[in-house]
């Protein structure tokens, strides 16, 4: 364990118990979320696949500077 995560759960150790529930909340789902473990589920994935497919209404940033650009020349 880091020293400064050390340092931080000794001072925890100090808190009301309330604020120690609190606290172990916060690491925990810190921990339980970490954005490496996050896997969509198959219903997640297809519908990130159907609007990827579907056109939207947004303009793509180049789109965007050449109009600009016409704009100011």
């Amino acid at each position: 364990m880091i020293e400064r995560l050390e340092k931080a759960i000794a001072r925890l150790r100090s808190l009301p118990k309330e604020r120690q529930e609190d606290a172990a909340e916060l690491i925990l789902s810190l921990v339980e979320h970490d954005s490496d473990s996050l896997q969509l589920t198959d219903a997640q994935a297809a519908e990130v696949e159907r609007r990827m497919r579907e056109p939207s209404g947004f303009v793509a940033h180049a789109e965007v500077e050449a109009f600009l650009r016409s704009r100011t020349a």
